[in-house]
């Protein structure tokens, strides 16, 4: 939601809310990982002004299985500028893309490629102590439990881990359910939350297509559609539990698997849009975290 103003503007917002960390965006001025010295200090006593934990840095780095050899030489450059700036603020997360290819139409050899590379990012931050994590999302070889853990199984390396966001899988669609939680435990380290609704079609004046995630990603990425497309799908985002995620599912699984991890507010919104933008939307999703979480504990939950 803040993709359009500064991180000044963000951790001010963040502070005063009284959210306890944030995850910072790989786009504006990060979105190279070009980010000076004095820039990075600058940030990171920011964080520490505000008493903010940098959880995570959202990047658009990888995307290893689309990508020619040259490619990903430049995109471990690009992460190895980007473990320089986390090194520095104190972040021990960074995302990381294997792939924005749907993992049913991948070929063998690209996956293979993106394994490779992958394990480089990986050993690279783990001489650094971070963890290399993955977003699980539709239109990436990530995009279920199952193809999500084939991945981090293949990589074989113990400081990568999974992002697990329900509107991702929602829009697959592929379970995000207690039994998938339960399945992604020992890899599970963040959960992205948000919400969004299906719709009959495209009349909503904010409605999206199941695509639109090419134009937005092919901003940062190269992306490979799917091939055998079937109907169009239209969404459109709602506040926290106001759409179409069942939200106390998420939370029970959470709860029986003992989950300690993140979680991270990542709502949409666009000016003009029926939501609320920047310090609104994010006091507006803060809220409804905490009623989640209240609801979750006062319930009876059997294992």
């Amino acid at each position: 939601m803040y993709d359009d103003s500064s991180i000044e503007h963000f951790l001010k917002d963040a502070a005063a809310i009284g959210y306890e960390g944030v995850e910072i965006r790989g786009v504006g001025e990060l979105q190279d990982g070009r980010i000076s010295r004095e820039r990075a200090e600058q940030i990171k006593g920011l964080l520490e002004g505000y008493r903010l934990a940098p959880t995570n840095l959202s990047l658009f780095a990888g995307n290893f299985a689309c990508n020619t050899e040259d490619e990903n030489k430049a995109e471990l450059q690009k992460w190895e500028r980007y473990l320089d700036f986390a090194s520095t603020i104190g972040c021990g997360m960074m995302r990381l893309n294997p792939g924005f290819q749907h993992a049913d139409e991948v070929s063998e050899d690209d996956f293979a490629k993106s394994v490779k590379w992958f394990r480089q990012c990986a050993d690279l931050a783990a001489d650094r102590n971070i963890r290399a994590v993955i977003e699980m999302h539709h239109g990436t070889l990530c995009d279920s439990a199952d193809s999500s853990v084939a991945f981090v199984e293949a990589v074989e390396r113990s400081n990568t881990g999974l992002i697990l966001d329900p509107v991702n899988l929602y829009q697959v669609p592929a379970d995000y359910g207690v039994e998938t939680i339960k399945r992604l435990k020992p890899y599970l380290v963040n959960v992205h939350i948000k919400d969004i609704v299906g719709l009959k079609g495209a009349g909503y004046p904010w409605a999206f297509e199941y695509g639109d995630y090419v134009p937005h990603i092919g901003r940062y990425h190269r992306v490979i559609p799917k091939k055998n497309k079937t109907e169009e799908r239209y969404y459109c985002h709602r506040l926290i539990n106001q759409g179409g995620i069942d939200w106390y599912e998420v939370f029970r699984g959470l709860k029986q698997i003992g989950y300690g991890g993140y979680l991270t507010v990542e709502s949409v919104s666009k000016p003009g849009s029926e939501l609320p933008v920047h310090g609104e939307l994010a006091q507006q999703c803060y809220n409804d975290v905490q009623h989640l979480l209240n609801i979750t504990e006062s319930s009876d939950v059997s294992v």
